[in-house]
């Protein structure tokens, strides 16, 4: 993922001089795996009833939050506002929306963030969003940064319908690497920059292996990253799936991966146990929880976690 350039971190906050293995401290596997689902809000053709299933499905794990994205399809963020209002009429869960710099002017964002309010969110995941070819129009934020700042500007205004609380404030990060960063050094002082600028978590874009996660956490937390990295994974349902994916994150699939999933008998099953091996490491290692990209298919979200250990609550 990152070109063959060389190191330009000057700053203090990168104590770790990257030759060699890292040696990673162990750490406890831990008591409760804390649980979030991805939610895709439906085309306005869709049968609404799916996406009621979907929602109760997932509120049966009794998750932390779920993330609503926003695209296209679904007339963005009014589809994402309408998938949260339906959350928050039916369920008790968290719900956190995608809110991203190309969605519209500084203007409309900051409407779009009261709208979401309204609607049930008390939190955001904020992204720069997939650039045009032309860049982002005048008038566009740039950055994620600037989103963040942004968020909390509304917030401050909107104290007193949150009752004086703090929204909840996510951010993306990169365990490959982001397809536009020079090198690791400017992704991680970019995440630190997030971080000082209020983000309370980030959750991962995907990977394919566990080291890559693990050694991305180990560095970060050496470069002075705190907040929590929750690993992203996506259920492997399908070669196919893999490929898109891939290519929409900017990822090769490893060689490993494409090879077990083109010789095995049941391609299903093959993809459902590698993403199983994936998240088992992942957490034996420590890690205190997982996020779910679950393509709004239950059924393969169900049985990923069963095959993990992770059930309904009593």
């Amino acid at each position: 993922m990152f070109e063959d350039s060389p190191s330009t971190r000057l700053s203090a906050s990168a104590p770790l001089d990257r030759e060699g293995p890292l040696i990673r401290r162990p750490r406890p596997k831990r008591q409760r795996t804390a649980l979030s689902f991805e939610i895709i809000p439906p085309r306005p053709t869709d049968d609404p009833g799916k996406i009621d299933e979907l929602i109760a499905g997932l509120a049966a794990y009794n998750p932390d939050y779920v993330s609503v994205t926003s695209s296209r399809r679904s007339e963005w963020l009014e589809g994402t506002a309408a998938v949260i209002s339906r959350i928050a009429d039916t369920t008790d869960l968290r719900p956190i929306a995608h809110l991203a710099c190309t969605a519209g002017t500084r203007e409309e964002l900051q409407e779009w963030v009261r709208v979401l309010i309204d609607a049930g969110v008390r939190g955001f995941l904020a992204l720069r969003g997939d650039l045009p070819e032309t860049g982002l129009p005048e008038g566009y934020l740039q950055h994620a940064t600037d989103l963040l700042n942004l968020i909390q500007d509304v917030q401050e205004e909107e104290a007193f319908h949150l009752a004086a609380g703090k929204l909840a404030l996510s951010v993306a990060c990169y365990p490959k690497g982001h397809a536009e960063s020079r090198n690791l050094d400017h992704d991680l002082d970019v995440l630190l920059t997030k971080q000082r600028l209020g983000a309370d978590f980030a959750i991962t874009q995907l990977f394919f292996e566990a080291q890559d996660y693990l050694d991305f956490v180990e560095v970060a937390r050496m470069a002075g990253v705190r907040i929590p990295l929750i690993p992203g994974i996506m259920p492997m349902t399908s070669l196919k799936r893999v490929r898109r994916m891939g290519e929409l994150s900017g990822l090769e699939v490893p060689e490993g991966v494409e090879k077990q999933l083109l010789e095995a008998d049941d391609e299903y099953e093959a993809g459902m146990e590698l993403t199983a091996n994936l998240a088992r490491e992942i957490l034996d290692a420590g890690t205190g929880g997982l996020h779910v990209y679950t393509h709004n298919n239950l059924a393969a979200t169900r049985d990923f976690l069963d095959r993990i250990g992770i059930d309904t609550p009593d």
